[in-house]
């Protein structure tokens, strides 16, 4: 056997041992997968399907024997393949403290393509002994609003992917401050309030050419930007330009804007009374500055705003921070798109930010994703510049390996069907809730309708409890008597004492289980492993039921 063929015919060992000699294809897939993070799905079910095959055909007393085996000779501690998480070392470090930032804009909250801007930032402030700031790019009060309780809610986000913050801001809180930067820049002849037509300055800026605002002296722009304050001006008649080179070969780069009109600013931090609102690439790189930022981590589309912003930077005679560019992390089948997903939600397409088809951190979170496994993803992907597509078979391999030891197993019924046995033993078997007493002469089981529907006459075995052979099928009920002891196959999960389970499955559809009542005492938060669905995640308890969300196989 090769290396990996061993270990998945190992862990099919252990997992038909704990099952009643019957190994499940999902497990030892996601095992593999957890183990060889880097195979391909299609070699890892080849692996897995070759283990079952084995294992599945053995009798139990050779499964156990063989589980016995590997406990004494090597136990079943098997660890993944060690891939360093290695983020590229930072040579100025040294130097220059390293304050890095995680700049979102509130008007959605965070999925995973944003979280890797903030996990990397995190680690390269935590490795070198710096800070982490978060800082909220709200000075879109009219396309881009921002959501309620924004920082709250991103703050739990990072504070469950454990990024701890040093310091908040939010960039509305500094309009004043900015304000105070374009008026130096006009009076260093820099930046201009332009009057123009708006189709004829872009027909000019395209033709490389000067609008006639443009030359005027700064002491008339610092007047036109009075009344641009004093909302003496309406949106559209006056924009306020840098200057840049007009024959730049980026037309977008030619005397960008810096600050617009707005006539009905919409904002939860701003009085509406205030209408000049300044660009992104402006608030951005100023507060880069102001706040001692050195190390920026953003995506490829961000270039053209580091040469835009660099004009800023050199008028001011400041150092621009230390730059890496990254690519986009997409998730296989998921819209990442923050306006695509409020307007999904505003529309009702979308039950919220938490909707089990999206890719919010939230979403993730509530399904029973945990962060070790956000975390984990984003820095086995680095920094690297080309766009990554996250598989749902890789997120769900490690995430299965970090809740399946601390997922208790339990048996949930679809179909739940009344089996009534007589002259059963009394006995105490081991369940997935702990140890039940079963009574001594009748008994009665609540098992999966389909499992016994055909199986008259036949026998069948109650799980870790005895055999049964089927006398009676009545519409609601069967009746049955004990068979005896010896292991045999089909095996039927059971309860007692039913309670309901409502599962949220990944489509945003609801499906109902009957469980045991001893899930009652789980809390929220838990992750249980039922049979044959899944991992999911306990979303709420009450005195007769339990909500829970569906993660992953």
């Amino acid at each position: 056997m090769q290396e990996l063929e061993k270990k998945a015919y190992k862990y099919a060992i252990k997992n038909a041992y704990l099952h009643d000699g019957k190994a499940d294809l999902g497990a030892v897939i996601g095992k593999i997968k957890a183990l060889e993070p880097d195979i391909e799905i299609k070699k890892a079910i080849e692996y897995a399907k070759h283990a079952i095959e084995m294992v599945n055909n053995m009798p139990f007393e050779e499964i156990k024997r063989e589980y016995g085996r590997f406990e004494r000779e090597e136990g079943f501690e098997l660890k993944p393949v060690q891939k360093e998480e290695h983020l590229p070392e930072l040579t100025w470090a040294e130097q220059q403290a390293v304050v890095t930032r995680f700049a979102p804009n509130p008007n959605g909250l965070m999925h995973l393509g944003s979280a890797r801007a903030a996990i990397l930032s995190y680690e390269y402030a935590k490795r070198y002994k710096g800070k982490f700031l978060l800082r909220f790019d709200d000075t879109d009060p009219k396309v881009k609003t921002p959501i309620p309780n924004a920082e709250e809610l991103f703050k739990k986000d990072l504070k469950w992917l454990k990024c701890s913050i040093a310091k908040t801001y939010f960039a509305s809180d500094r309009l004043n401050i900015y304000e105070e930067y374009m008026k130096k820049l006009i009076e260093m002849g820099r930046a201009y309030v332009c009057t123009c037509d708006p189709e004829e300055w872009r027909r000019k800026i395209k033709a490389q050419e000067a609008c006639p605002c443009r030359n005027k002296k700064a002491s008339e722009h610092l007047k036109r930007f009075e009344k641009m304050l004093r909302y003496e001006f309406k949106e559209g008649e006056a924009v306020l330009r840098i200057k840049t080179i007009l024959s730049h070969k980026d037309p977008s780069v030619r005397d960008w804007w810096l600050a617009k009109i707005v006539d009905e600013p919409t904002h939860p931090r701003v009085s509406s009374e205030h209408h000049v609102w300044p660009s992104y690439n402006f608030a951005s790189a100023l507060d880069d500055h102001l706040l001692g930022v050195t190390l920026i981590i953003r995506g490829q589309e961000h270039q053209q705003n580091e040469t835009k912003q660099m004009f800023l930077y050199s008028y001011f005679g400041w150092e621009y921070p230390h730059t890496i560019y990254t690519g986009r992390v997409m998730l296989e089948g998921v819209t990442l798109s923050t306006s695509k997903i409020r307007e999904g939600i505003e529309k009702g397409v979308y039950i919220g930010w938490d909707d089990p088809r999206l890719g919010t951190i939230a979403a993730l979170r509530r399904r029973g994703f945990q962060s070790e496994t956000i975390r984990k993803i984003i820095l086995s992907i680095g920094v690297k510049p080309n766009d990554t597509t996250i598989e749902w078979n890789t997120l769900a391999a490690i995430n299965r390996e970090i809740i399946s030891e601390r997922s208790e197993r339990i048996s949930a019924i679809e179909e739940p069907f009344r089996l009534v046995v007589e002259f059963a033993p009394a006995k105490e078997v081991k369940t997935d809730f702990g140890t039940v007493k079963l009574n001594e002469g009748l008994q009665k089981f609540i098992v999966e309708k389909k499992l016994i529907k055909n199986k008259l006459n036949g026998i069948v075995r109650l799980r870790n409890a005895y055999n049964v052979k089927i006398k009676k099928i009545a519409e609601l009920q069967a009746f049955a008597e004990y068979a005896g002891d010896e292991k045999i196959e089909p095996i039927i999960p059971w309860i007692t004492e039913p309670v309901k389970i409502e599962i949220m499955m990944p489509n945003a559809k609801k499906i109902e289980r009957v469980t045991d009542k001893a899930i009652l005492k789980k809390k929220v938060d838990e992750t249980c492993y039922i049979d044959n669905l899944g991992f999911v995640r306990i979303d709420n308890v009450t005195e007769t039921k339990v909500d829970a969300w569906f993660a992953h196989r």
